[in-house]
């Protein structure tokens, strides 16, 4: 579990603060921290035409469940849709070769392909570069008391 040092006293700052001013600083912070793992995973992931690497974006998240709430998340364009056959290794097989039958029959020869040197292993490049939420947390920490101490904040 991450933890960012001296949350509370920001938190209890931020509470005289209008909410359009908490909500710029907060989206800030936010984003410099998904730079953050952005950055990371694009160190990480293997590259051959660097599709994969160009396509790992920062966008802003609404699906938060709370209303007003500010989220950023770390993703893939659609135009590499391979990526998470990269991230979780796949099975190889021709074109048109589709497993039929259904789940328990499917699994099955899954395992029989990876018994068989038909697997693909994994390289994960999102669950290793997530490693770094915790310097992406003190990021948005960091942003916030610098907005705080210049005065960026005062009503």
């Amino acid at each position: 579990m991450a933890t960012v040092e001296g949350l509370d006293g920001i938190l209890r700052a931020l509470d005289g603060v209008p909410r359009n001013l908490q909500r710029k600083v907060l989206r800030r912070g936010l984003r410099k921290g998904a730079a953050l793992v952005r950055d990371e995973a694009r160190r990480i992931v293997r590259r051959k035409s660097g599709v994969l690497a160009k396509s790992i974006v920062v966008a802003s998240s609404r699906g938060s469940g709370q209303r007003g709430a500010v989220a950023y998340k770390v993703g893939l364009r659609s135009r590499a849709w391979y990526g998470r056959f990269v991230e979780f290794g796949h099975v190889k097989r021709g074109r048109g070769q589709k497993i039929a039958g259904g789940e328990r029959r499917r699994s099955a020869t899954r395992e029989v392909l990876k018994g068989a040197g038909q697997f693909v292993p994994p390289y994960p490049f999102m669950r290793p570069a997530a490693e770094k939420l915790p310097d992406a947390l003190n990021a948005v920490g960091d942003e916030v008391r610098g907005a705080l101490v210049s005065g960026e904040l005062a009503q």
